[in-house]
């Protein structure tokens, strides 16, 4: 009995948690030029650079510990969908990244490749030598449906390569290199399995369909997967 009770005062607590962070509250500009949403322990901060389109949503980060002036480690970390004008949290994101305006995350990235119309954005969500996080959100006013192209990708992938070699590489899609969402929901990129502190790699472009229907999940397909040959100076 007893330890049914302390489970589910951990379970409430952690509910408690989740609302006060998706209550962070509304969101105004600070001396960084970024914006911060609600106070203190909830607040979130919004990354300007992940911003939509329609300046509606963007991506944002929130750690118990505040979102100023501090060091923070990944484990410290959450990244969020939110909506801008009242700071609501419309998905929990599969990125660590932080930055305060003064000091940011060393060796991890971020990246949104928003729709035309800010109904969905792509998640890239890179630390060293990994993806994180590559998914699709498709926004439905107060919330957010995902589907993980990760698990879409990396297998198919590694199918083209031999067997022997298919456990032993990291897979990461390169943020640097342009990542492109048509208004068809098209998305085109190029992703790499390699071996990390080496030039050995994989490399592939890609194509994926991607449709998303007001009140369903999103859903994915592979259109094109073809292996390439990069210049390892890029």
């Amino acid at each position: 009995m007893r330890n049914s009770l302390a489970a589910t005062a951990v379970v409430l607590a952690l509910l408690l948690l989740q609302n006060a962070v998706l209550a962070a509250g509304p969101c105004v500009a600070d001396q960084h030029g970024g914006f911060v949403c609600g106070e203190g322990g909830q607040a979130v901060r919004a990354l300007s650079e992940t911003m939509s389109p329609s300046r509606t949503f963007a991506f944002a980060w929130h750690s118990s510990r505040g979102v100023s002036g501090k060091e923070f480690s990944p484990g410290d970390v959450e990244d969020l969908l939110i909506r801008l004008d009242d700071g609501q949290v419309l998905a929990k994101l599969g990125g660590n990244y932080w930055d305060t305006g003064e000091a940011r995350a060393n060796r991890y990235a971020t990246l949104a490749v928003w729709a035309a119309d800010s109904r969905g954005v792509v998640e890239v969500a890179n630390s060293r030598w990994d993806t994180d996080s590559f998914a699709y959100y498709a926004i439905d006013s107060d919330s957010a449906s995902k589907v993980d192209l990760r698990a879409l990708v990396d297998p198919a992938m590694r199918a083209r390569i031999p067997r022997n070699q298919r456990d032993s590489l990291s897979f990461r899609v390169r943020e640097d290199l342009p990542l492109k969402l048509d208004s068809r929901g098209h998305l085109r990129f190029i992703a790499m399995l390699f071996v990390p502190k080496s030039e050995d790699s994989f490399d592939f472009q890609l194509e994926l369909g991607i449709t998303a229907k007001k009140g369903a999940a999103p859903l994915a397909r592979i259109l094109s997967l073809k292996r390439i040959k990069l210049d390892p100076r890029l």
